[in-house]
């Protein structure tokens, strides 16, 4: 049996999107493929399907918001010879997905916190508030309750859920694990086992700042120009400053502020295992059968030993990533310091796709 990912794990990453105007970057050529063979016009041409209503709108305040975040993955698991895993159909090519502002990544990272906020309220998410112990997440919840049957449950120093710190999570975050958990359900997988998702910073660190509304505008090029402010009396000058100063010395800057992790945005999972519904375990240290600096995806992603686990969690994780739901998918074969976890993030200000 091929690593490489199957047309219908193809055809669900792509699926997530959840309407034909967000389907460009996410894997829209293997859909034109499955469409080419079943005689449909392809998606975009003027004879395809249009989008369904809503498929994507933007609010007054900027925020997109989502139709159906819980339509986004095909319900039946892949549409006709697919839905059996299309192991007839042969293996399909893997496709990195281009970033685009329309990509799920993009849409949640730029909604604004209140239309984040109705997002959450509208998809009917079980969710409380978590205003203390995450002062760089932007609008820190807890998952209270299972999305779309599948439980996210904190393991380690994530739990337990009520109280600890690691099992918050931005809003955002939230509505792309609602889509995650729409998918992982068409795979029988009945909770999510983390570690992680948000982590204190550590001292110093800042939040981003937000980009200004506009630029700053510049002084009319008349405008008269001050003079330069005089030391106070008694004030020495700095050292350096004045006839003392060597031509073109400068004052030493101070130290940047350390920049934080997506983990202590909020931004960040981090997934041990995918447990089903009769209680079998994906586990990923256990599974997963990789080796660092091996593509987890598409040529050379074959596992040292291909169990049925290896091959399934490589699905999964090939799917995921195609669907453009997060930024960022590291797996065991990133390094050693993810060898037991796949990172999930999203990036607010990123304008790409990583996979490692």
């Amino acid at each position: 049996m091929s690593a490489l990912p199957s047309r219908r794990a193809l055809a669900l990453g792509a699926a997530l999107i959840g309407g034909a105007a967000l389907l460009t970057p996410l894997g829209i050529a293997s859909l034109r493929r499955s469409e080419a063979e079943r005689g449909e016009p392809p998606a975009g041409s003027a004879a395809a399907t249009p989008a369904p209503a809503g498929a994507a709108t933007a609010p007054a305040d900027g925020g997109a918001l989502l139709a159906d975040g819980e339509a986004g993955w095909m319900a039946d698991g892949g549409a006709g010879s697919m839905a059996d895993g299309g192991g007839d159909a042969g293996p399909a090519l893997f496709e990195k997905p281009v970033w685009s502002a329309a990509s799920r990544a993009a849409t949640y990272g730029g909604l604004s916190s209140e239309a984040c906020d109705r997002e959450l309220k509208r998809r009917g998410i079980p969710h409380a508030p978590a205003p203390r112990g995450a002062p760089l997440v932007d609008r820190p919840v807890r998952i209270t309750g299972p999305l779309h049957g599948v439980t996210f449950r904190g393991d380690g120093v994530a739990k337990p859920r009520s109280t600890s710190v690691f099992d918050i999570a931005d809003c955002r975050l939230v509505l792309a694990l609602d889509d995650l958990a729409a998918f992982l359900a068409t795979r029988g997988i009945a909770e999510v086992v983390h570690v992680s998702m948000h982590r204190p910073a550590p001292a110093g660190a800042v939040a981003p700042k937000k980009a200004p509304a506009s630029a700053p505008k510049k002084a009319p090029a008349n405008a008269p120009k001050k003079a330069p402010a005089k030391a106070k009396p008694g004030k020495k000058a700095a050292k350096g400053a004045g006839k003392g100063a060597k031509p073109g010395a400068r004052a030493p800057k101070k130290p940047a502020p350390a920049r934080p992790s997506q983990h202590a945005l909020g931004l960040a999972i981090d997934v041990a295992a995918l447990v089903r519904a009769d209680g079998a375990r994906l586990d990923v240290k256990a599974d997963w059968h990789g080796a660092i600096g091996a593509p987890p995806c598409g040529p050379g992603s074959e596992p040292k030993e291909a169990t049925p686990q290896a091959l399934e969690l490589r699905e999964i994780i090939c799917a995921v990533f195609t669907s453009g739901l997060f930024n960022v998918v590291l797996t065991p074969n990133a390094n050693e310091a993810h060898a037991d976890h796949f990172h999930f993030d999203i990036k607010r200000d990123a304008h790409y796709f990583l996979l490692e």
